[in-house]
């Protein structure tokens, strides 16, 4: 096995062509977290950002696209933005420890990777997998939603009506081209949450999010999606389409008017004109919202761990999270 770690923008057309090419070898690895793109545009905004491309007997089987972080651990290109991640292969076998530490690197750490990748099966941490919700679109709407709750559905279109009754007719802007309409889901988003506010405080990560909004190829087109009450924003969305369907991203709404129940309006909405347009599937990412999986009417397994180039301070780390998990003190989430 060979390793080499470049910069995303330093990938040919070569190189570009294969990462596309395995992306399709299966619908979840067509995710736009996992495309070229994506990594290309953290790579501009994120000087740490390195793809390590992994070759066997002289051809390349797999890229892994990374960020650098201190003392040589990497973690998920684009983190904390990035809800997919892992290797982009051609299903070949990869000694994954081998590769993190010919790519000089002591460790890479992931959030949520495809638990159909075997290569990283082992690196998983007990407990961490879980489903990722998906909305499945490939019947067409109507058939999506006689498999969700008749209440919920009942009650989405109930306060719709009402919302229309308010400030007028209901209509969803599929794709904006107003750079306000960006600046004000950050606004709503910020104003909600302090970590989307901490994150939105780095410049970096507000020129990712402008250039995906922006972006568009096949494999990661930006979408910035509007519910509109007669004029009034109500709702505004921002996804990325790919090959395999719509990936969510983030979302937020006009606060004054959360008796509506936007978020809810604005799923249905966006469902209804993805599946006229003929995408079959609509991510919600690996979260575990249940508001997520009262929408979703499909998911997929997804697997957070880390690989550790030493099998000593992977057994060290191992009894570091052990010991933390039985600490009354500990936080939930805490990586190590």
């Amino acid at each position: 096995m060979r390793v080499t770690v470049v910069r995303p923008a330093d990938l040919g057309p070569g190189e570009a062509d294969l990462w596309a090419r395995f992306q399709k070898t299966s619908p979840v690895m067509s995710s736009p977290f996992l495309s070229l793109t994506f990594s290309q545009i953290v790579g501009r905004a994120r000087p740490g950002a390195r793809v390590a491309v992994i070759e066997s007997d002289g051809e390349i089987s797999a890229f892994l696209p990374f960020e650098l972080a201190a003392r040589r651990i990497a973690m998920p290109i684009g983190y904390p933005m990035n809800d997919l991640q892992g290797l982009i292969s051609s299903g070949a076998p990869v000694d994954a420890r081998s590769a993190i530490r010919k790519a000089g690197l002591r460790g890479w750490r992931f959030i949520a990777v495809p638990a159909e990748q075997a290569a990283l099966a082992p690196y998983h941490y007990r407990g961490t997998t879980v489903q990722a919700p998906v909305a499945d679109l490939s019947n067409g709407y109507e058939a999506f939603i006689q498999s969700r709750s008749r209440s919920l559905v009942a009650e989405t279109a109930r306060k719709r009506r009402a919302l229309e009754r308010q400030s007028g007719a209901v209509s969803l802007e599929w794709s904006s081209p107003r750079p306000d309409r960006l600046r004000q889901l950050i606004g709503w988003k910020s104003g909600k949450y302090g970590g989307t506010r901490q994150l939105f405080s780095d410049p970096a990560a507000v020129r990712i999010v402008e250039e995906i909004a922006a972006s568009a190829t096949e494999d990661c087109q930006g979408l910035v999606s509007v519910l509109l009450a007669g004029e009034r924003p109500v709702t505004i969305y921002l996804g990325m389409t790919g090959p395999r369907g719509l990936t969510g991203w983030f979302a937020s709404y006009d606060s004054s008017l959360s008796r509506f129940s936007p978020g809810t309006v604005m799923f249905f909405a966006v469902a209804e004109e993805a599946a006229r347009r003929g995408i079959a599937a609509f991510e919600l990412g690996y979260g575990q919202d249940g508001y997520k999986f009262r929408l979703g009417n499909d998911s997929y397994p997804v697997a957070g761990g880390a690989v550790w180039a030493s099998r000593a301070e992977e057994k060290a780390r191992d009894i570091y999270r052990r010991v933390r998990r039985k600490s009354p003190s500990a936080q939930p989430g805490t990586a190590s």
